[in-house]
């Protein structure tokens, strides 16, 4: 189902990258890959079908996406915030033996004993002719590794172009539309809004980076129709006081915990926000929710879109079913067969549907805290605990005990000054006493992936 992606790619009328310093028609953009797809095919000579990718968002990631496709290969987008050796573990671990990287992440690839194409020599490389070749595998993507070492999974252009009509109704995509690229492409939001744009004839605004202040002056600038962010982009953007452009037709939010209060500021202010959940594994978001939901359902994750199903097992794991499942992980039959089993997706996260079919996230499993007996789900903690005025940000996590096995602590964010009982205290309103956390660590700032999720693994390990 590649075809999917090159519905306009003769089009001369319509831009497919627009950036602060140039635009790419899709003709423009389509043939600098054929031209590109012949120069990388008489520049390496290797049996390697997966290539990884080492690069910030940019036009020249497109077209080396889409020229690796032309030849049958599959990009392998890797974190750009990973160090060295984050970086020699995957590519070990996985047997990928070639990188394409971006001139400026020459440092981090000193010791890497494999062949290394830079952006400056495959572009500068002379065109021949070369055969086109098929491939149903259309891209791998790193999983977070925000609390484990990162599984590569495995996409066909059937399962992105499924999630893509799955969305379709909510998304309202037409040609002329403008995506922000507003997440990096090396994640499956920003891979995917790569996918949409092709797919509907819209374009891709490529901001100069992804801090809020460029995304802020892109979003000014461009007028995008189409936002996805984290829920702590569209903090910021609101704490910025940045404006939602009058063209936005919607905002989706994802990748993390959102707060009602969070979705609903930024309904009032226009930014037309849905919060969604969803997973690298399924190709993005399955479920939906509009702020009018949010409003009646608190917390709620949403209705599965089009063509997915979910369901929840007899021990509360979310399972999905849905024409965007990922085919595999690369390398990793043992995981795949754990989280792919009868076409259906093991989540790991707990949950449960309400009657009207409203789906709402508890936990991931290995997040759990068993305090003395009793299940903690630390999602609950930290909201109650954002609730509080003076802290900004919190990390629940467990401690291990003698006497409980586990007892609740919380790493926190503070604007002021707040003491510890004067916390214990708001707490009781609204938590079971088992759920207070027993110890509180105040801290300058949590440490982050580069999508702004806290890393469980790393608080953990601070303080364990």
């Amino acid at each position: 189902m590649k075809d999917f992606f090159y519905k306009y790619d003769q089009r001369d009328d319509l831009i497919s990258i627009r950036t602060d310093a140039e635009s790419f028609t899709y003709k423009k953009l389509f043939n600098l890959s054929e031209k590109l797809s012949s120069a990388f095919d008489s520049k390496v000579n290797t049996q390697q079908k997966y290539i990884p990718i080492l690069s910030s968002n940019s036009p020249e990631f497109v077209i080396i996406t889409l020229a690796l496709w032309n030849l049958g290969l599959t990009p392998v987008p890797l974190n750009t915030k990973w160090t060295e050796s984050e970086i020699s573990s995957v590519l070990d671990k996985n047997k990928l033996d070639i990188l394409i990287y971006e001139d400026k992440f020459i440092d981090k690839l000193g010791s890497l004993k494999i062949r290394k194409i830079s952006f400056t020599e495959l572009f500068d490389t002379e065109s021949k002719s070369y055969s086109k070749k098929d491939n149903d595998e259309a891209v791998v993507i790193f999983t977070s590794g925000s609390s484990a070492q990162p599984k590569g999974v495995i996409h066909t252009f059937d399962s992105l172009s499924n999630s893509i009509i799955n969305g379709s109704t909510l998304l309202n995509q037409k040609v002329c539309d403008r995506w922000l690229a507003s997440l990096p492409f090396y994640h499956i939001g920003g891979f995917q809004i790569i996918c949409r744009a092709l797919s509907n004839g819209c374009e891709i605004i490529i901001p100069n980076d992804l801090q809020i202040i460029s995304l802020s002056n892109a979003i000014g600038k461009f007028k995008p129709t189409h936002l996805s962010f984290v829920p702590t982009q569209l903090k910021q953007l609101l704490e910025e006081s940045t404006p939602a452009p009058n063209e936005l037709k919607l905002c989706l939010v994802g990748g993390g915990f959102s707060n009602d209060s969070l979705i609903i500021d930024a309904a009032d202010k226009g930014w037309k926000p849905v919060r969604v959940y969803g997973s690298t594994e399924t190709a993005s978001f399955v479920t939906s929710a509009d702020v009018e939901t949010i409003k009646k359902k608190s917390d709620t994750a949403g209705k599965a879109v089009e063509n997915v199903e979910i369901k929840i097992s007899s021990e509360d794991e979310i399972i999905i079913s849905s024409s965007s499942l990922f085919k595999s992980y690369l390398k990793d039959d043992k995981a795949t067969n754990d989280k792919l089993r009868n076409n259906l997706y093991f989540s790991g996260d707990l949950g449960m549907l309400d009657e009207e079919g409203y789906l709402f996230f508890e936990a991931r499993r290995t997040d759990l805290i068993v305090s003395g007996g009793e299940n903690v789900n630390p999602f609950e903690v930290e909201s109650a605990l954002l609730k509080i005025e003076s802290i900004s940000e919190a990390c629940v996590f467990p401690i291990q005990d003698e006497k409980w096995g586990q007892i609740v602590a919380a790493a926190l964010v503070v604007k002021k000054n707040i003491d510890e009982e004067v916390i214990k205290s708001e707490l009781k309103k609204n938590l079971a006493a088992f759920k207070i956390p027993k110890k509180f660590f105040f801290v300058d700032k949590l440490p982050k992936t580069s999508l702004g999720k806290i890393e469980r693994e790393k608080v953990r390990e601070m303080f364990n």
